[in-house]
């Protein structure tokens, strides 16, 4: 880790304070947003995920994608049981997003991303394996935080996702170390190297649109965004040192926990009724927190992390 690590993350934040600008001028509307989170997610990250796949085939790389499956699980269940701990008194309307945000960070939105421009190498191939483990617990103890009785999921909510499809197809190329013609590589290229910029800049129209009064939150989201982006990234490293990871699975374990709250927590909020100014709330302060805090784990990585 350098300062190289910190010129990037300084990057996607500015690219954030553009998307920001452009909302409260007026000029990134909430329709344009919508359209453009939805071409994000739809064609720039599966793309970006394709292409980090298409790689000739090595037992290696096969073999750290198997431990990283398992690391993320088991980091997974760690931030449940973490979650339960610490919310368990929490008011019932507010406990399930204070649950799921514990658990669930933005890793796909922001983590891909981040991890491209962190981890040229490998970081996005890393990345996709871990959504596998994400997606997985979000659709089990995710949906049990807010409905208890409605946590079995089905295979269509684990596999259709736009991201976990590219990933299922990114693996059979990368075992079959499929070699696509250049003009689709380029494509692919071009257009996953958008997720970055694209996803950085929906962020910051989103936090265009929060009122300066939804800033000054209540203790307990403060405590929120404190587990969240301080104690759980921290605990993944201490847990990554027991389990003896290797260090490049270990940064990006602890990067991808040390993001603020899923934006889908949103949904999830909608579609069981939940408290949905709190999660707006408690989504816009710790993205907004996690300027200060990704730096500062970052820096204990650099200090710590070999």
């Amino acid at each position: 880790m350098n300062h190289l690590i910190f010129t990037q993350v300084l990057t996607l934040f500015i690219l954030m304070a553009v998307g920001l600008a452009a909302r409260r001028l007026g000029q990134f509307t909430p329709e344009v947003s919508k359209g453009m989170s939805a071409f994000l997610m739809n064609f720039c990250m599966p793309m970006l995920v394709l292409s980090s796949f298409l790689r000739p085939f090595s037992m290696g790389m096969l073999a750290s994608a198997g431990r990283m499956l398992g690391y993320a699980l088991v980091v997974h269940l760690f931030l449940v049981l973490l979650a339960i701990l610490v919310f368990r008194k929490a008011p019932a309307i507010q406990r399930p997003t204070l649950q799921f945000i514990t658990v669930f960070s933005n890793s796909g939105f922001m983590g891909l991303p981040l991890l491209a421009m962190l981890f040229p190498m490998g970081g996005v191939f890393y990345g996709a394996v871990y959504s596998i483990a994400f997606t997985i617990f979000m659709f089990t103890f995710g949906v049990a935080f807010f409905s208890p009785g409605d946590s079995r999921p089905s295979p269509r909510q684990l596999f259709l996702n736009p991201v976990i499809l590219s990933t299922l197809a990114g693996i059979i190329c990368f075992l079959a170390s499929v070699r696509l013609p250049a003009p689709i590589m380029n494509t692919l290229g071009l257009v996953g190297g958008m997720t970055s910029p694209l996803s950085m800049l929906i962020i910051g129209a989103m936090l265009g649109e929060m009122k300066l009064r939804d800033i000054l939150g209540s203790p307990i989201e403060y405590l929120l965004c404190a587990v969240r982006l301080l104690v759980a990234p921290l605990l993944t490293l201490l847990l990554c040192r027991l389990l003896h990871v290797d260090l490049v699975l270990e940064k990006i374990l602890v990067i991808l926990q040390a993001l603020p709250a899923a934006t889908i927590v949103a949904a999830f909020a909608e579609k069981y009724g939940s408290d949905r100014a709190f999660v707006s709330r408690c989504t816009f302060l710790s993205t907004l927190l996690s300027i200060l805090t990704i730096p500062l784990v970052v820096k204990v990585l650099e200090r710590f992390g070999g």
